[in-house]
């Protein structure tokens, strides 16, 4: 994925770039669906001309944009999570 997708995705998403470049940078999964993102867009963008493939690319970045955002929220959860959840094994408390 270019650069510059990337960035498009941090002008976006202001408030989740720092969880963005986290996840793009350690999970294939997540890259794989900002790729996707990425190629759906620029296929919308090259069929604007024609309303019907333009719509049916839209509703493709929709699904995917969709994905991206409940991807990230569940791995950041994860992510949050993680340590609390560690440290109840290791004392039996919530402490």
């Amino acid at each position: 994925m270019e650069d510059k997708y990337l960035q498009t995705l941090f002008r976006r998403y202001p408030n989740l770039e720092l969880s963005i470049k986290r996840l793009h940078g350690a999970d294939e999964e997540f890259r794989s669906i900002c790729e996707e993102m990425e190629m759906a867009e620029t296929a919308r963008d090259r069929w604007r001309d024609i309303p019907e493939r333009a719509d049916e690319y839209e509703r493709i970045v929709d699904r995917l944009q969709d994905e991206f955002l409940d991807y990230l929220t569940q791995k950041t959860r994860e992510a949050f999570l993680r340590p609390l959840k560690e440290g109840m094994k290791d004392n039996g408390r919530n402490s």
